[in-house]
């Protein structure tokens, strides 16, 4: 992340010209987003590791994001991008959450409580209008740090693949026992369908097991980023991976309808 770091300072607000009560309220910001952070952090984390088994709530951020409109004037995105990233406030957040049990449902209830007293004190506190980038100045940096984070990413990346997520019981026990680990254990696997650079394995298992109603609700189609090892660098639905679609252009390979590679 070295190339990012020069970017992600400039985009950072300066607490000079605030108010003491100014600089609490944006102190109350960025304690709450630490906090949010760990949680949904540690729900996906318990979410990959077995969703049936670790009933982890997914939290919800909905609170914190109508404060930030309230009390700061910010989208979510520019809190992130500028409040969020200021090295003092950051130095000053909580650095002491500690969630890695996901059996631990009361480490999870304290620090959810700990999180909803900094949205209170959020709440009470003064108002604080963050001087903002001109709109159009604004998307350019952020679009800027986007390309930039692509483009390191996919240095890294020795395939690069567009997936579908399959029910497994759609391929014959041969070609499952060809392609799967036989540890494997997920119902849904993904089918790669085109992709740039080398072609891995046309059936995977999943990063994470998948319930039936996540697999109902979800994206159908995902960006995969893969190691000299095949194993996942990144993984993105189509929607959020726009940008690494954008730098790749069009598809090296594909497989046709009865399986067969196609190169471009």
């Amino acid at each position: 992340m070295t190339m990012i770091a020069p970017l992600l300072l400039s985009l950072a607000i300066s607490t000079a010209g605030y108010s003491q009560s100014e600089l609490r309220t944006l102190q109350y910001a960025v304690n709450s987003y630490a906090y949010s952070n760990a949680l949904e952090q540690f729900y996906q984390n318990c979410l990959q590791l077995d969703p049936e088994q670790y009933m982890v709530k997914k939290p919800d951020n909905t609170r914190f994001h109508n404060l930030l409109q309230q009390q700061l004037q910010l989208e979510i995105n520019q809190f992130v991008s500028s409040v969020a990233t200021n090295p003092k406030l950051r130095q000053r957040a909580p650095d002491d959450i500690s969630l890695t049990d996901c059996n631990d449902h009361a480490a999870y209830q304290k620090v959810l409580d700990r999180y909803e007293l900094e949205l209170f004190a959020l709440e009470i506190a003064t108002p604080v209008k963050v001087s903002k980038q001109d709109a159009a100045s604004h998307r350019k940096q952020q679009q800027q740090l986007a390309i930039k984070s692509a483009t390191e990413l996919l240095a890294r990346s020795k395939a690069v693949a567009i997936v579908s997520i399959i029910d497994r019981n759609s391929l014959s026990t041969l070609e499952q026992s060809n392609f799967l680990h036989p540890e494997y254990k997920g119902r849904y696997i993904y089918r790669v369908d085109q992709g740039w650079r080398n072609i891995p394995s046309r059936y995977m298992g999943m990063q994470s097991y998948l319930t039936e109603q996540q697999y109902g609700k979800g994206p159908k189609s995902w960006l995969l980023l893969l190691d000299q090892h095949n194993q996942f660098l990144k993984v993105f639905d189509e929607a959020e991976a726009r940008v690494y679609l954008n730098l790749l252009g069009k598809p090296e390979w594909h497989f046709d309808n009865q399986g067969n590679l196609q190169r471009r």
